[in-house]
């Protein structure tokens, strides 16, 4: 008899754990909402490819005219940005052919050599002026132009400091919209970064500065996924 009393009690706690349990999940909903923090940032540096291709005879000569224009190239480099803001990014020999039609066959006619620096100008009024001397002293692979942020961290803080504002500002709109009083993060994932737009609102005041290749402001945005418990009054 006194077995089957302890059996019906610790069956009684047991449900009322249950109970208790299922009345605080009850209290309790998720709430999981996507964000944007976007930041504009003018430009600071400038990054392109410059090089030059160059033929000969034979690999000596061909060898012998290339140094000859990337010495002038390379001058002219050091006058506009600090060496570790250079690096070659390609070099490059190859054979020549001429297809014969008599013969049917390629037949072997000189060397070309293709030497290529990638170059970083932080100082974006140069750029234009940089681009005309290179070319003056024989470069003749130009491409890649492109603007970046030399220091993207701070102005990506803020755009994740952004992004987390809004997270809260729309958690807090829908738990408040079905009477909830506290929300609690739980968790948080960065779902997308891209940095290599520009805005073309920005472009009018940046081609007012001296170097008229500037486009408009960069922009960088980051966006996230935020997840919420929010708890419903007692």
């Amino acid at each position: 008899m006194q077995r089957k009393v302890w059996v019906v009690l610790l069956l009684v706690v047991v449900l009322l754990t249950g109970f208790s349990a299922f009345a605080r999940a009850s209290d309790t909903f998720t709430v999981q909402v996507q964000a944007a923090g976007v930041v504009y940032v003018p430009p600071t540096k400038a990054q392109m490819w410059i090089g030059a291709k160059t033929d000969g005879t034979t690999a000596a000569e061909t060898l012998t005219n290339s140094n000859a224009v990337m010495q002038e190239i390379t001058s002219i480099v050091q006058e506009f940005t600090s060496p570790e803001l250079v690096r070659t990014s390609e070099f490059n020999m190859y054979q020549k052919e001429r297809w014969d039609d008599a013969s049917q066959q390629s037949i072997p006619e000189g060397f070309t050599l293709r030497h290529v620096f990638e170059v970083q100008i932080q100082d974006l009024t140069k750029v234009a002026p940089f681009l005309d001397q290179v070319t003056q002293a024989g470069a003749n692979i130009i491409y890649g132009l492109q603007y970046g942020v030399a220091d993207f961290r701070t102005p990506r803080g803020e755009a994740y400091r952004r992004a987390m504002d809004e997270a809260w500002w729309k958690a807090g709109l829908l738990a408040d919209g079905n009477g909830a009083t506290t929300l609690v993060l739980e968790s948080v994932e960065e779902s997308y970064f891209y940095g290599g737009e520009f805005d073309t609102a920005g472009s009018g005041a940046a081609t007012e500065l001296a170097d008229s290749f500037m486009p408009g402001q960069l922009q960088i945005s980051v966006n996230i996924v935020a997840k919420f418990r929010a708890e419903l009054p007692e």
